[in-house]
């Protein structure tokens, strides 16, 4: 008995003095470093989807058309209206130069024609009355009638060379300088016309940009909500595409019995479930935040993490599970059997405040709408300290969650 207990003490001093890692369990899924939301612009139906999950795109490349045939009316409509402003400006300013310019040459010899044609037209006339006058009261040959008819002609032909004489005045003197205001105007007033189509069509081409749907980085498609046929109200995520310009992280739950005690940084071991000997293809990574507030899901209370994947043997593919043993420090095989924290962990805990990072979302938005039990992890992994047990339900839709 004696040798008995001897070997007990000795297996608890052992227990004591034995330390191994202290982890916490958690569970995960494998998400973009980068999301990039499409949203709809518009309201409208989706006419075409040129992506689907898996595709790989780059920066600016189309994924997605809506509806645009009213749109494209639109645009040929206001490039009508431009190109008659255009007209209409044209016409104005061609006015106002040739008031500019007057009198012109040809305008002066003309005017100069016409009292030269006036005054020949009088000196006829003259002559003509003269002559009525002499066979009238003379020689009694013409008639009363006669001479009337030729006093009228005359007046007519004095009035048509004054006329022609304030005409080659006026043409001399060329546009008065209400003509140029008033063409001035006229010129303004297009001008004004042809900025404010030219500002509708801008709007309309702009419209019409934005029913082709462009990813705006080089990536993959993540996620496809929306088909062709179905109508995306204004705002509504089309697809999300998982961008090349950072690593996958794994978007993470805890249960909050032990959460208290994971500070950022912590080491995280990755056993991915995509494997079949999830060990054989380890993965290690680093908490890079924690989201301070537990959330209801899956009938128990967690918190939510983020893990920086710092090294992986192959790709994690996106939407994959993982389970994570994330290393908050190290105790004695003793404190782990009776459950009793190390001193120096509650004392940390006191002096650090983990909660300072915001939680992702607005509103406290659900993960998502689709959700999956995440497997236990296998008898296998039983050489781990465990010291949450409980498996922590999460959503596969995580990628509904905007970071």
């Amino acid at each position: 008995m004696a040798w008995i207990g001897a070997g007990l003490g000795l297996l608890l001093v052992s227990f004591a003095l034995i330390q191994i890692d202290d982890v916490v369990r958690g569970q995960g899924i494998v998400d973009p470093g980068q999301k990039i939301y499409i949203d709809s612009p518009l309201k409208r139906v989706v006419e075409k989807v040129f992506c689907y999950p898996g595709t790989h795109i780059a920066a600016n490349q189309p994924v997605a058309q809506l509806y645009d045939g009213d749109l494209r009316t639109a645009v040929a409509s206001a490039d009508k209206e431009v190109q008659r402003a255009q007209a209409n400006l044209e016409a104005a300013r061609a006015y106002l130069s040739l008031l500019e310019e007057r009198p012109t040459p040809e305008e002066l010899r003309i005017a100069e024609s016409k009292v030269e044609q006036a005054e020949i037209n009088l000196t006829a006339r003259k002559q003509d009355l003269k002559r009525a006058k002499h066979l009238y009261l003379g020689e009694r040959l013409w008639s009363r009638e006669d001479i009337e008819r030729a006093r009228t002609n005359h007046e007519l032909a004095q009035a048509g060379l004054k006329l022609a004489v304030e005409t080659y005045n006026l043409v001399r003197r060329g546009a008065s300088p209400a003509e140029l205001r008033q063409a001035e105007a006229e010129v303004r007033q297009t001008e004004a016309a042809l900025d404010k189509s030219r500002h509708s069509l801008d709007a309309a081409r702009e419209e019409l940009d934005l029913a082709t749907l462009r990813s705006p980085v080089d990536g993959v498609v993540a996620r496809l909500d929306l088909q062709p046929g179905m109508l995306a109200e204004q705002g509504q995520i089309v697809m999300i595409i998982a961008g090349n310009a950072r690593v996958p992280v794994i978007d993470a739950w805890v249960s909050e019995t032990s959460a208290w005690k994971i500070r950022l940084g912590n080491r995280v071991e990755i056993l991915s479930n995509l494997f079949t000997d999830p060990e054989a293809f380890m993965a290690f990574g680093e908490i890079s935040k924690f989201y301070g507030y537990a959330v209801h899901e899956g009938g128990s209370r967690s918190f939510e993490l983020r893990v920086g994947i710092k090294d992986t043997p192959l790709p994690l593919k996106y939407g994959s599970t993982a389970d994570l043993y994330i290393i908050v420090g190290r105790r004695s095989i003793l404190k782990i059997l009776l459950g009793i924290e190390n001193r120096s962990a509650i004392q940390d805990s006191q002096s650090h405040d983990y909660l300072a990072q915001p939680r992702s979302g607005s509103k406290g938005s659900p993960r998502g709408q689709g959700s999956t039990e995440v497997a236990s992890p296998s008898p296998s992994d039983s050489g781990k300290t465990t010291v949450d047990s409980a498996a922590t339900s999460n959503s596969i839709g995580a990628l509904n969650a905007r970071p």
